[in-house]
């Protein structure tokens, strides 16, 4: 017999369904949910008592895409209206927590589930009581307290199987199902699983069917299986289009998209991502579409477009900025970053993962503040050999651990090794060596399962065959036997070591003698390995050599005879504008020629090893005013304007004749390829190590195509300047090869038509030089 104030309740409902029908007369009619907002908010004036609230739910309810807080603070005035009502009260309560966990402020969500929970158990409302159980579950599922997700979800599942629908059981084993999946405990995870399927075949729900498909393809895909995943998650979608709903279509796409981008096949990843934006706009709900469009952008990243990646995750920022979901604000700003990183801008991805670590600690997100320490500890470790990176990585270390997340915990305890290692704290080392150690074995033990489990889903139909799942969790009970076995067999080598220890020298002897040898050959071998790659370079440098002589070199000397063949016979007829025209052209050419042949002979002298560096402090801007004294008659030809932005005490420490020519062939480039008035800007930062310079103009730029292939040896990328410049592209190549030596790195950026930045840095002392002698300035 049903509970009196149960049956109160659902009456209550019934009313408050009809009043809302009354109201809305038109709104099939007129299909907008901002014209329903309006006429629900003037009506909200001048109504009090049930009707009220009947009201109040449904503003909230409009609200939820468009404005979730408005649709919260309704949610709220319906509990306070609720109060003197116990199951009116936990029903409302129930309501808020699930709005304050779609915009992930789990906290409260977990409190009002609480409260509600606490009502319904005093009121005996048992379906009541086994969802907000249920809910409960599934947020402690969400922040990563496994345990605590399955204690009440099993509570919820009992009361469910006793007093619920077969459809709220399965939607509950399907919950325990994916608890088991996050724990990567794939055996457990596949029984709850395949139970939930059994019963919504039963039923005949298709869309249910689905999404336990889904879920069998979600277990493929952490099995690192991506075809099978593939098959499942197309017989997904394939039961989602017959039955039309957008939303799980939209789901599917998703996945599909997701399986494609980890084969690497990028386009076909780009066609399923595009058509799951194309459903999520159209249904318009915002959560979703920022999630496809930030999934996007990781393609266009895999893609190396920097700037298609950046419009969608700026895109999807915008839209997590204005649903105020700040997880999700610094998840996208951890992508950011990770995206500036490859393209070696260091200072930009530092920027991003610090904001992204900013917002997990607002929010209490210890995976996140994992993740983002983590990444702000490598790069500053890295690249910039910083002591900070030692506090980031140690916060990494302590947040994975809370989390419990062992891809985590094994980058974390890899990188404080690394960092240990290089300070020389040998001991500090070791001890997270341990700690990684121990996650590597847990991996192993991963493998063992996840192999057993692939052979036995291989040969699986879904059915209703539980035998091969009763074999699966023999198999783990046979697999603690094994490690048990494993650990006697250790203890008994230890004991036969014991006994044999005379016998040891004897081996280790004979062992250290096979080492050597050993040895000997891994360093001819290793040799021979780097002599393969001299040899290659060597070759890469005689066919570049060639290449330019025969065209490059060639080509100056051919106009010069025509030019002077010219001049010639223009003194026969007395053309003087004629004569001083071809006379300028003979210098520029000379001198052009000059330069080429000045770069191929520093180039090859240090290809040959012959040139020698004599680092020492110099004035950074004092050397750049010296190498634009020899770039005057360039500057002053085509009126282009120098501004500089830096310290003029900034000091470095290199080899000043190889900077020298380096700030030559940069300048010269920036000149060659800005217009005609055109302006050049020259900044330096300090950084604790190095300075770091940027030279950027506002000319013709490059392609990102052509980008990547300036610094390699097998380009054959050559461009004219605004005036016609010709070039023969080993100017950056001796760039490059002079900066490098002198312990800094060069890299660009540019933009079609908006100009080009190269940026190098110079160490500031010697610590950065190895074995270089320093020269004190004279």
């Amino acid at each position: 017999m049903m509970n009196p104030k149960v049956r109160t309740v659902m009456l209550c409902k019934l009313k408050y369904f009809f009043l809302i029908l009354l109201i809305f007369p038109t709104t099939a009619v007129l299909g907008e949910t901002q014209v329903q907002i309006q006429k629900a908010e003037e009506l909200l004036k001048s109504t009090e008592g049930g009707k009220r609230i009947g009201l109040l739910k449904e503003l909230s309810r409009l609200y939820i895409d468009i404005d979730p807080d408005k649709s919260i603070d309704y949610a709220k005035e319906v509990v306070i209206l609720n109060s003197a009502d116990p199951a009116e009260k936990s029903a409302s309560l129930y309501d808020l927590g699930n709005l304050y966990r779609r915009v992930n402020n789990f906290r409260l969500a977990l409190d009002c589930h609480k409260q509600a929970l606490e009502i319904r158990k005093t009121i005996n409302d048992l379906k009541g009581t086994a969802s907000s159980l249920n809910n409960i579950g599934e947020i402690y599922k969400i922040l990563y307290k496994y345990d605590e997700a399955l204690i009440h979800l099993n509570r919820s599942l009992e009361i469910r199987e006793k007093n619920g629908t077969q459809k709220e059981v399965a939607y509950t084993l399907n919950n325990i199902g994916s608890v088991f999946w996050l724990k990567k405990d794939y055996a457990n995870s596949l029984e709850f699983y395949l139970k939930s399927l059994e019963i919504r075949s039963d039923l005949g729900d298709k869309s249910d069917i689905s999404s336990s498909l889904n879920n069998l393809g979600n277990v493929y895909k952490n099995l690192n299986k991506p075809n099978k995943a593939l098959d499942y998650y197309t017989k997904a979608l394939e039961i989602r289009e017959e039955i039309g709903d957008k939303t799980l279509i939209a789901f599917s796409l998703n996945d599909i998209g997701g399986i494609y981008w980890r084969l690497s096949n990028f386009n076909e990843s780009l066609a399923y991502y595009n058509r799951s934006l194309e459903i999520r706009k159209e249904i318009g709900n915002k959560i979703f579409i920022a999630a496809t469009l930030k999934n996007i952008g990781t393609v266009y990243k895999d893609l190396n477009e920097l700037d298609f990646s950046l419009k969608n995750y700026n895109e999807a920022l915008k839209i997590y900025d204005e649903i105020n979901d700040q997880k999700e604000q610094a998840n996208v700003f951890s992508l950011i970053g990770n995206l500036y990183e490859s393209y070696n801008n260091f200072d930009k991805s530092l920027e991003y993962h610090k904001i992204s670590l900013s917002l997990h600690r607002r929010i209490g997100n210890n995976k996140g503040i994992a993740y983002s320490s983590n990444s702000i500890g490598e790069i500053l470790m890295k690249y910039y050999q910083s002591e900070e990176a030692k506090d980031y990585l140690l916060s990494a270390f302590d947040h994975a651990n809370l989390c419990k997340d062992r891809s985590l915990q094994k980058i974390a305890s890899e990188n404080l090794f690394e960092y240990f290692s290089n300070q020389g704290d040998y001991k500090k080392a070791l001890e997270y060596f341990r700690e990684y150690s121990s996650t590597q074995y847990d991996s192993i033990i991963d493998q063992i399962d996840k192999d057993k489990i692939s052979e036995f889903e291989a040969n699986y139909q879904i059915s209703k065959n539980k035998d091969e799942i009763k074999s699966l969790k023999a198999y783990n009970r046979q697999q603690t036997i094994v490690i048990y076995l494993f650990i006697a067999l250790i203890i008994l080598a230890g004991i036969i070591g014991y006994v044999a220890n005379k016998n040891i020298k004897i081996r280790k002897e004979a062992t250290q003698a096979l080492t050597e040898k050993n040895d000997e050959l891994e360093e001819m071998n290793s040799r021979l390995k780097e002599t393969e790659v001299t040899l290659k370079d060597l070759n890469l440098t005689k066919d570049k050599i060639f290449n330019i002589i025969s065209n490059d070199l060639r080509t100056p000397f051919i106009d010069m005879k025509l030019m002077s063949s010219k001049l010639l016979d223009s003194f026969d007829q007395a053309k003087i504008e004629e004569q001083k025209h071809l006379s300028k052209n003979i210098r520029d050419l000379s001198f052009q020629t000059y330069d080429l042949v000045e770069n191929i002979l520093l180039w090859s002298a240090s290809q040959s090893g012959k040139t020698k560096f004599s680092p020492r402090l110099f004035n950074v801007k004092e050397l750049l005013d010296y190498s634009l004294t020899k770039l005057s008659e360039q500057l002053v030809e085509k009126n282009v304007k120098i501004i500089f932005n830096l310290d003029s005490t900034s000091k470095a420490y290199a080899d000043t004749a190889a900077i020298c020519e380096v700030f030559k062939n940069l300048l010269s480039n920036a000149i060659k390829f800005s217009y005609r008035e055109g302006k050049i800007t020259i900044s330096a930062r300090e950084k604790k190590y190095w300075v770091e310079l940027d030279i950027s103009d506002e000319g013709v730029g490059m392609s990102k195509t052509n980008l990547h292939k300036i610094f390699r040896l097998d380009n054959n990328y050559l461009a004219l300047g605004t005036a016609q410049e010709k070039g023969a592209g080993i100017g950056l190549l001796l760039c490059k090869e002079y900066v490098e030596k002198n312990g800094g790195k060069i890299w660009a950026d540019s933009e079609e038509g908006k100009g080009s930045s190269f940026y190098i840095t110079i160490p500031k002392s010697d610590k950065l030089m190895g074995s270089v002698p320093k020269i004190e300035d004279q």
